[in-house]
């Protein structure tokens, strides 16, 4: 591990110190390439990635917004309550397309398949609510055993041989993988308390589970039949972790965690490789660029947090 954590390569304050509950990097056409900040007043700012500075102000509502996603065509919130909102991108600005409500309350984040324009919501008793972009609502994933799995608390969509799939982290501490094409759960593997996010790499053919324990959990999914298994446990000095998120490279992940510390870890040896310790209150969400920013010529990483700050960072070389 380095002796010193490096220096963000910039520090965005958001604006009137609102504390930070998502991101998301845009690249739109003609080179407009931003960081959308979703706040707890029910902003999302639109930052430019040339200036630094916020570009627009888009008032989606009046709760804290736990979700931001970013289309070629539409911007997708959601907030604190249930309420979804699917915007169209028209002219640089966006205009209102579908809103609706759903019955969950916590804190789980819608997940989202692009190509379809499909979004996979969660819902009660341990359901989960498939949507189109029009909010009309498709059907629902639902767990036919007897024990109670309690709320969805984390989703990821994964593809395996250009077929569709659903990780789901369940509030009782399961991990589900649903068959997308038929509904059905063809895995489920019993972890360490109750997730609260997960990710995968499907190069790596791992992913990754933080919850409110001092411990990351790295699981598998079998290449031929797609059955889940434990793969290892990461230690860390402090409890709790609201984000985990790999690189698309396959060479480091990272957790957002409680303490307000970053940790980037390496896929290979699962061992830290730094500590970032730059923000002063509980890191919300961190997100990585899918394509090079034009200021660093490079893949940034964003995090944001409780503490209103907006950290960028450029994990492979941070000397500029």
């Amino acid at each position: 591990m380095a002796l010193l954590p490096p220096d963000p390569i910039y520090t965005i304050r958001n604006v009137d110190n609102q504390p930070v509950h998502s991101l998301e990097f845009s690249f739109l056409p003609g080179g407009l390439e931003r960081l959308l900040a979703g706040s707890k007043n029910g902003y999302v700012n639109a930052y430019s990635l040339q200036t630094n500075r916020v570009q627009q102000k888009i008032l989606v509502g009046q709760a804290p917004i736990l979700n931001i996603r970013h289309t070629d065509s539409h911007l997708i919130t959601q907030e604190k309550g249930g309420k979804i909102k699917i915007f169209q991108l028209a002219n640089s600005g966006y205009q209102e397309q579908a809103c609706f409500e759903t019955d969950h309350v916590g804190f789980c984040r819608f997940a989202i398949n692009t190509k379809l324009e499909t979004l996979y919501v969660p819902a009660g008793e341990s359901k989960i609510a498939i949507y189109n972009y029009s909010s009309e609502k498709m059907g629902y994933l639902t767990p036919n055993e007897s024990c109670k799995l309690g709320d969805p608390m984390c989703l990821k969509y994964v593809e395996f041989s250009e077929n569709p799939y659903l990780l789901t982290g369940y509030e009782n501490g399961w991990i589900y993988l649903w068959d997308l094409k038929t509904s059905q759960c063809i895995s489920k593997l019993e972890i360490k308390q109750c997730p609260m996010s997960i990710d995968y790499h499907l190069e790596q053919q791992r992913g990754i589970c933080g919850n409110a324990s001092d411990v990351i959990q790295i699981f598998g999914i079998g290449k031929q039949d797609l059955n889940l298994s434990l793969r290892g446990e990461i230690s860390i000095k402090n409890h709790g972790v609201n984000k985990v998120q790999s690189h698309s490279d396959g060479k480091v992940f990272a957790s957002a965690g409680w303490d307000g510390r970053i940790r980037i870890f390496s896929w290979w040896t699962l061992r830290a490789l730094v500590v970032l310790t730059e923000h002063k209150a509980a890191v919300q969400d961190l997100t990585y660029s899918e394509q090079n920013v034009s200021q660093w010529n490079a893949n940034i990483m964003a995090a944001g947090g409780l503490d209103g700050a907006i950290t960028l960072w450029n994990l492979y070389n941070n000397k500029q």
